[in-house]
């Protein structure tokens, strides 16, 4: 019958939760969702799993509690001092006219200045509006999210799984041992450019044992104390640890992860303090490793020896400008880590040929590689993985001076698959390298040509039509 709403008489509340579950993360779905009617916006908010929210502006902790009190089945959170709520919204296509009018719009605001935003575009969050085209009190006043309104997400999201602090400078250990008195079920904690100190990371560490994702970015105010503290509280559950641009990190700190987090599969390390000792006590340790991250201008051949020898599972690899490691590193990475698929290697100046050799005979699974200012690699190194590598499918070649057409015969007849290839910088390629690719290559479906002063491309029409 036409105007009966049968939806909303049929359904219970618990049917109707279950479709909005289902209708998934997609935030601007979910917005039209609570749009249908009261009912549909009470039981959406009731829903609700995920946010994204700036957190500059005078209001940032009032939001906050707003944000924990209106949703609180919000397992999902991220916030960033460095998003507008323009930015926070971004990805919804095209604004609305009415963004773009003159009158008074509504919706969230985290900071001090006017801003406009319509009820349709793609915030992370849809709360009850109030007016943004006043201007605050004061405009020219900067404030950020600090332990209050942290506190108030804590006590408010007590089922929080995931948390993201961003460039959230006044948040300090106050607020991480709310969280970790109030969110038992946190799993993911990602801290980028946070003042912490180790109560707050210890905090964590005995509160939330079910911690298997750490990302520790610019993290100032701690030591290696808070995270050792936190590795032993709950290493064992810990899957994926990064730490990147931390001064404080020194070889204890891996030392406790070494004997600590048996679990461990992913784990990225930039720091220039890091030694062998360090490393060899992770390979030692974590011998489930599948994907390794290194820049550690401290470690060389011996810290490389101790992941082949230990770390058989690895799947990914990155070497970041490491100036003390040689082909000998390599090898032993070659001949220990068989399952190897995806291998970075940038500005690792004393590689030679020669290692790309090891890994061509050894890993016949590499899929992914890409080389980026290594400078001694010359021709034949890339003739080793055109031969023995039939399974790659994607190639990144930068800065390479010394690599030559005839390289490029190799790759274009062993590596059939090849789906994207990326050229920059190579001064020696010409056209002809990019008539091997296509001719042998038919798979190829993206490439990449950047100061590529050779290529002329002018290449034949039949080899363009295969």
């Amino acid at each position: 019958m036409r105007g009966a709403d049968l939806i909303n008489l049929l359904l219970p509340d618990e049917i109707l939760d279950e479709v909005l579950r289902r209708v998934g993360g997609a935030k601007r779905d979910l917005d039209s969702c609570a749009l249908v009617c009261r009912r549909w916006h009470r039981l959406e908010r009731a829903t609700r799993r995920s946010a994204k929210l700036a957190a500059s502006g005078a209001r940032a902790d009032e939001v906050l509690r707003l944000v924990a009190e209106r949703f609180p089945a919000l397992v999902d959170v991220s916030v960033d001092e460095r998003l507008t709520i323009g930015a926070a919204g971004a990805g919804a296509g095209p604004s609305s006219s009415a963004s773009r009018s003159r009158r008074p719009t509504y919706g969230i605001s985290l900071s001090g200045r006017r801003r406009r935003m319509s009820r349709t575009s793609n915030f992370s969050v849809h709360m009850s509006p109030f007016p943004l085209d006043q201007p605050a009190d004061n405009e020219t006043e900067r404030t950020c999210l600090t332990d209050v309104g942290l506190t108030n997400l804590a006590r408010g999201c007590k089922n929080l799984e995931r948390l993201s602090l961003v460039w959230c400078s006044a948040i300090s250990s106050t607020g991480l041992l709310r969280i970790a008195e109030n969110c038992k079920n946190l799993s993911s904690l990602d801290l980028q450019a946070c003042y912490i100190g180790d109560p707050g990371l210890m905090a964590i560490g005995e509160g939330c044992k079910l911690l298997s994702y750490l990302n520790l970015r610019f993290v100032e105010g701690t030591t290696d104390e808070g995270l050792i503290g936190l590795i032993k509280s709950c290493g064992q559950s810990l899957v994926s640890l990064g730490v990147a641009t931390c001064a404080w990190m020194t070889d204890a700190s891996l030392h406790a992860v070494g004997l600590h987090c048996p679990n461990l599969e992913n784990l990225s390390l930039e720091s220039d303090h890091i030694k062998n000792e360090g490393v060899i006590s992770v390979a030692k340790g974590c011998r489930l490793l599948k994907t390794l991250k290194l820049q550690c201008i401290g470690a060389g051949d011996e810290a490389l020896e101790a992941i082949g020898l230990f770390c058989s599972f690895l799947e990914s690899m990155s070497l970041n400008n490491f100036e003390r490691f040689t082909d000998r590193s390599l090898s032993s990475i070659a001949k220990g880590c068989k399952h190897l698929t995806d291998l970075i290697l940038n500005d690792c100046h004393l590689l030679t040929d020669r290692s790309l050799e090891f890994v061509a005979r050894s890993c016949k699974k590499l899929a992914r590689l890409k080389i980026n200012g290594c400078q001694n690699m010359e021709t034949a190194a890339l003739e080793h993985i055109g031969r023995w590598c039939p399974g790659l499918l994607e190639l990144s070649l930068i800065y390479c001076p010394r690599i030559r057409d005839s390289a490029f015969l190799e790759v274009g007849r062993g590596c059939s698959l090849l789906r994207s290839l990326y050229l920059v910088d190579c001064s020696r390629i010409s056209d002809d390298a990019l008539c091997y690719i296509a001719q042998g290559c038919k798979n190829l479906t993206e490439l990449s040509i950047r100061r590529g002063y050779e290529v002329i491309l002018k290449i034949r029409t039949d080899i363009l039509q295969n």
